[in-house]
């Protein structure tokens, strides 16, 4: 086999599923560890055991710093996962970017693995290399089983995902109010600022989303917050002509008298 001595990818093997070519790779390379590592992308446990009781690392890792505990928790894979925890897979072990395995079951939206971690004490708050928390990219995926996990076990609401956007303007993007809700719940900040001035609340009256307005309003937002074109959120609900926006702005209080300089 393999007649031809072309390198096996074994990336390849497991995205096309050509668990032949895989094997005729450890037949050539007798190389356990890496072997291992690999495995998880069949799903076929006694494969993956083979490799534990012929003496694999657990904690062993590839080229780019991914052990076969990232695998099975990018896959969702609960038992493979508990399997390697009894052999003493470290839960926060980091690849090349500083990711953790619960930063690719939240970016992979993948609860019973998140559960699985978090009760066997992953760092919820451990940033990769870009600053970025699981939590962080559960909002940028919009994962909410994820999210409302993740703040059910102390995620900060009021994290700074990117440059000048906070967890709750993100819940404003995708106009969710179930999130939007949930974040102020545990405590996100109703006035938090972008780079620009405007507040949660400032966004929400530009997109016309009255009931998350009305949340906001709740929460205590400041009505009258102005931005840095001196706008308040009667200013651009105005604007943008969302008749319902300008008129629960004003039931609640929003000035008339603030001026645009």
């Amino acid at each position: 086999m393999n007649e031809y001595d072309i390198e096996i990818d074994l990336d390849y093997c497991g995205e096309y599923n050509n668990l032949e070519a895989f094997l005729v790779y450890f037949d050539q390379s007798n190389d356990v560890d890496k072997c291992f590592i690999y495995s998880p992308m069949f799903n076929i446990p006694s494969l993956f055991e083979l490799f534990i009781s012929l003496g694999a690392d657990i904690n062993g890792k590839d080229k780019n710093g991914i052990t076969a505990f990232h695998q099975v928790s990018l896959r969702n894979n609960k038992k493979a996962a508990e399997l390697l925890l009894s052999h003493g897979a470290n839960v926060n072990g980091k690849c090349y970017d500083n990711k953790t395995a619960l930063h690719f079951a939240a970016i992979n939206n993948c609860i019973e693995i998140s559960e699985l971690l978090l009760s066997h004490g992953a760092n919820i708050n451990e940033k990769d290399f870009d600053e970025k928390t699981p939590f962080g990219y559960a909002m940028i995926y919009n994962c909410k089983e994820i999210i409302k996990l993740l703040l059910s076990h102390g995620a900060n609401p009021n994290e700074i995902i990117n440059e000048e956007c906070t967890a709750l303007f993100y819940s404003l993007f995708n106009d969710d109010k179930e999130i939007t809700e949930l974040l102020l719940s545990h405590g996100a900040n109703a006035n938090e600022k972008m780079n620009d001035e405007n507040t949660a609340l400032h966004f929400a009256s530009i997109r016309g989303n009255k009931e998350i307005v009305e949340l906001f309003l709740l929460h205590g937002a400041n009505i009258n917050e102005k931005n840095c074109d001196e706008l308040t959120a009667l200013h651009l609900a105005t604007n943008s002509e969302h008749k319902k926006i300008v008129e629960l702005l004003l039931s609640h209080g929003a000035s008339i008298d603030e001026k645009k300089y």
